[in-house]
């Protein structure tokens, strides 16, 4: 047992409750910084044998890992919404163009120019 993998493992739940947070509010700028943050800490932890976990740090793993899954698919829905979003976009922009097209859009100068 080694109380700093304890330290170590609270941050990170500590930063993957506020993923969450951040994932809700589409902050994605702190997003990233919280992610990097949590990579830091993935390497010290790389550092610890396995059996420098207590039982207590195996239960938080635990909770890590099924926090970061509903994560992920709290982040899988907003990026499918943003996804879907951006295609209809393109739908509209599109028809714009065709509706442009059908009527001949036309700039100022060539549109005085056909009344010269």
């Amino acid at each position: 047992m080694n109380p700093s993998t304890t330290i170590l493992l609270e941050e990170w739940m500590r930063l993957a409750h506020q993923e969450s947070a951040a994932i809700a509010a589409s902050e994605w700028l702190e997003l990233n910084d919280l992610l990097d943050q949590k990579d830091r800490i993935k390497l010290l932890l790389e550092d610890y044998a396995d059996d420098d976990y207590s039982e207590s740090d195996q239960q938080l793993v635990g909770n890590i890992i099924s926090l970061t899954q509903q994560n992920q698919i709290q982040l899988q829905t907003e990026i499918d919404s943003v996804s879907e979003q951006i295609q209809q976009n393109n739908k509209s922009l599109t028809t714009m163009r065709q509706v442009n097209r059908t009527y001949g859009g036309t700039d100022q100068s060539s549109f005085w120019h056909s009344y010269s």
